[in-house]
């Protein structure tokens, strides 16, 4: 078998920030260090700190007063900044620099009297944080894009339009909305922003490029099954790959899976250790 690893694996930028800042707080603090819910979208990294001697723990209210409190990476919500703050609790606020500029375009855009819409899952810690700074309620596109003309047409064409994305979002349903809006008559009133971080869009145009060559017979995706940004390069992969696998960890490989004079692609999402990618050569070999 011959096996590829993509060149962009292993944590992205926004994700060795945030890890090297909760290490720092861990270093700091002789007390327990709080982790506000998952750091980022992968078990194993998570694994890495609480073994370091982090605490999980996912509600405001189930952490003493007064302690440090590392929250995630994707964002942090203005209500729940509060409850911290009226606790005393010091914050180490480890939000990607990305989707912290994602925040304040929205902003101003949104004090220029812009209509937001926003590509990402309502249900995402970026989206949730992303809402909280806004004054007014955005529409919010998830990726199932059957609804989303019905919900474009509902918006008043008198109203200046601005399209924003969840920083992880997959790149072709981006590409997709675009298409709609221009169908939709909808371009001449309407500014439309990348905000797609080029990591997330590297790592997608990378898997595309392995694809287009024909060659691979399998490429096989290590990342959490809750991450975005895995997700979207599990959509580009599947439609043009023979075959995709889909990992959490290293130890969910199969011996059955291969063949003799096969073609293997690694690819892993942007919060996916490099040891996990590691792991998963050693086990294929």
């Amino acid at each position: 078998m011959k096996i590829l690893i993509a060149k962009h694996i292993g944590f992205c930028p926004g994700v060795k920030r945030a890890y090297t800042m909760a290490i720092e707080a861990f270093d700091k603090n002789p007390q327990p260090v709080y982790l506000l819910g998952e750091l980022v979208h992968n078990h194993q990294a998570v694994k890495m700190l609480v073994e370091k001697g982090a605490r999980l723990e996912d509600e405001v209210e189930r952490i003493p007063d007064k302690i440090t409190v590392v929250t995630r990476s994707h964002g942090l919500e203005r209500k729940t900044r509060k409850k911290l703050l009226d606790k005393g609790i010091t914050i180490v606020d480890t939000t990607c620099p990305r989707v912290r500029k994602v925040q304040s375009l929205a902003g101003e855009l949104e004090k220029k009297g812009y209509t937001m819409i926003i590509l990402g899952d309502p249900n995402h810690a970026e989206i949730k944080a992303l809402i909280s700074e806004l004054s007014s309620k955005p529409l919010v596109l998830g990726k199932n894009s059957t609804d989303w003309g019905k919900k474009l047409n509902a918006l008043p064409e008198n109203k200046p339009l601005a399209v924003i994305e969840q920083t992880t979002f997959p790149q072709q349903q981006y590409l997709d909305f675009c298409r709609l809006l221009k169908e939709k008559n909808r371009t001449n009133r309407c500014l439309i922003y990348n905000t797609l971080c080029p990591e997330t869009e590297h790592r997608q145009n990378e898997l595309n490029s392995y694809l287009q060559t024909g060659k691979i017979d399998i490429v096989i995706i290590l990342g959490g099954k809750h991450s975005s940004n895995t997700r979207g390069l599990y959509l580009v992969a599947k439609d043009q790959a023979p075959r995709t696998i889909w990992i959490e960890d290293p130890n969910e490989v199969e011996k059955s899976w291969f063949q003799p004079n096969q073609t293997i692609l690694i690819v892993s999402g942007a919060s996916t250790p490099d040891c996990a990618v590691k792991e998963l050569v050693e086990k294929i070999q």
